[in-house]
């Protein structure tokens, strides 16, 4: 009797179904503060105007972060074009929203293209940089994150004890993941002691060698001061804040006025922060539901910290959209390349 709910709970499309279900909770909740009464006084243009803007800042901003995955991969010698590596990003964003696994099924099916396209001897170099891209990325975010509850440290503390028990869990994920990326990064350090060598010699004794080589691709990215020092500044000095500013714009368009710095940044920030947990697809309801909580705690009001969370991950679905649009380009480019080659049809499809 036990069995057949562990393999239901095991399905990856009852999970989805599971999850969707989590994220329209979390909205439902999210909306029930908004009163319709007030947002007839709102100006739809300006909203449209600031709506367009964030668009523009968000798509930039996963345009960017194509860029730094490209850093990475020609840190490892692999080639690929711009075109071929945003194609790869958007695609990602649309398979992280709509398709089960969440993030990282969407790193999961740009690691099956790359894989595809990267010469022998180099693969899991490749499929390397697609985790160091997140591990980086998650990195600058967090680090964000601690600076601005540094700056907020008075206000979080006067928070009742459920808000301030929440930022701090999410605190403390931060410290956790920026711990966990360095010990990442600077592994050597680490598998110079006796216990650490041991296991990683077992692990590639199972696994043919394949942690060893792992890790070597990421102390690559290490050494090299061209890559892995500019790939995290980006992250943390522009990338993140491009996320952020969005949502300032979203706010202008609803309130004629962009909101506080500091204490914004933060709940925009721990909001990104809480989406990076795979509860919801693309952190679709856990994002809304943090940000909502935080800018009604620093003095928002509650109908403004409604909407501009729900306004703000629509925005966020943008690039998923474009997604779809790489998606279909590529399945149309197999199917002529397919055509013109019968022979490697039954490669696509296994693929």
């Amino acid at each position: 009797m036990l069995n057949p709910k562990l393999n239901l709970l095991r399905n990856r499309y009852f999970l989805m179904i599971l999850r969707l279900m989590i994220a329209g909770g979390f909205l439902w909740w999210v909306m029930r503060d908004l009163k319709f009464s007030e947002l007839s006084r709102l100006s739809w243009n300006a909203i449209l105007i600031s709506f367009i803007a964030a668009a523009f800042c968000v798509i930039l901003q996963v345009s960017l972060t194509a860029v730094r995955w490209l850093m990475l991969l020609r840190g490892q010698g692999i080639h690929l074009s711009l075109y071929r590596v945003l194609s790869l990003t958007f695609q990602g964003s649309m398979f992280s929203l709509f398709m089960p696994g969440g993030a990282v099924g969407g790193d999961l099916l740009k690691a099956a293209f790359l894989t595809r396209e990267t010469r022998d001897g180099r693969k899991i170099e490749g499929v390397t940089t697609i985790f160091l891209d997140r591990v980086i990325g998650m990195m600058g975010l967090f680090l964000l994150v601690l600076l601005a509850a540094l700056f907020c440290r008075r206000q979080i503390l006067a928070f009742g004890p459920e808000i301030r028990f929440l930022v701090l869990i999410l605190l403390a994920v931060c410290v956790s993941g920026l711990l966990a990326g360095m010990v990442l990064l600077f592994q050597d350090l680490f598998f110079r002691l006796r216990w650490f060598a041991f296991l990683l010699t077992k692990a590639d004794a199972l696994l043919h060698g394949a942690p060893t080589r792992i890790l070597n691709s990421v102390e690559t990215c290490r050494r090299n001061r061209k890559i892995l020092l500019p790939a995290f500044l980006m992250s943390f000095l522009l990338l993140h804040p491009l996320l952020i500013f969005a949502a300032f714009l979203v706010v202008l368009g609803i309130t004629g006025k962009f909101p506080p710095p500091g204490a914004s940044v933060l709940a925009f920030a721990l909001g990104n922060t809480a989406s990076v947990a795979p509860v919801t697809p693309g952190g679709l309801g856990t994002r809304d539901k943090v940000m909502e909580v935080l800018l009604q705690s620093f003095g928002t009001e509650p109908s403004v910290a409604s909407l501009t969370p729900i306004l703000y991950s629509m925005v966020l679905m943008l690039p998923a959209m474009i997604g779809i649009v790489f998606f279909l380009l590529d399945m149309r480019g197999n199917r002529e390349e397919v055509g013109n080659n019968p022979s490697e049809s039954a490669d696509r499809k296994e693929l």
